[in-house]
């Protein structure tokens, strides 16, 4: 009789190697272009190629992931096209999510922005690249107040999953690091003293200006 493959468990596994393998594009470990190999994964996880193959379908939902004819799965690569759709859409819904988090945000809400905004200062005043995607993902979304814009969380922590690799990518020029820490501040404090306006406009000129200059750099590899 065949063995009936609990699919709860196989889920759980999914979701498990889908996170690191996550972890591991977005920190760079898996390079844009890399083949993925089911085989490899599952020897590293000590699994069967079911539950790896379900977490790459999963990863290329994503965005972070493609799949082709006859070479299988690998690392989705950088493209000016598709940084300029990510960051375009993110100034179309940011702006606007950020002035009604800062008109909404509870005293919780401030005080985890505080968390979010010296966490990933911190990083950056270490050059901890690695580690400043999730980083810059989480404060800038603690600005949206996901508790008052359920949806508009969703969204744009979709498009903050596909723009980290680009985040990393513009903060490697000599003074990148420096304005970031400084425009996230500003932003931060606007936010956090409920000046919705201006708080707005400095998610949307942050947004914009790191557009530009990765479409230069995209234009120039």
């Amino acid at each position: 009789m065949k063995e009936v493959i609990n699919t709860p468990i196989i889920k759980t596994i999914s979701s498990q190697i889908a996170a690191r393998v996550r972890e591991k594009i977005l920190s760079g470990a898996y390079e844009p272009g890399q083949a993925l190999l089911q085989d490899s994964i599952a020897a590293e996880f000590g699994v069967s190629k079911i539950p790896v193959r379900e977490a790459l379908v999963h990863l290329r939902s994503e965005g972070l992931v493609d799949i082709f004819a006859h070479r299988g799965f690998q690392v989705r690569r950088l493209s000016a096209t598709e940084a300029e759709e990510v960051f375009r859409l993110r100034i179309q819904l940011e702006p606007g999510a950020v002035m009604l988090g800062a008109r909404s945000a509870e005293p919780d809400e401030r005080a985890a922005a505080d968390q979010a905004l010296n966490a990933l200062n911190a990083a950056l005043s270490e050059h901890r690249l690695a580690s400043i995607g999730d980083l810059n993902s989480a404060f800038h979304l603690s600005l949206i107040v996901p508790r008052a814009q359920p949806v508009a969380f969703e969204i744009l922590g979709r498009l903050h999953t596909l723009s980290q690799r680009y985040v990393q990518m513009h903060l490697l020029p000599t003074g990148r690091i420096r304005r970031a820490i400084r425009e996230h501040v500003a932003l931060h404090r606007a936010w956090s003293a409920g000046k919705a306006r201006e708080a707005g406009v400095l998610a949307r000129v942050h947004i914009e200006e790191t557009r530009d200059e990765l479409s230069r750099s995209l234009a120039l590899s």
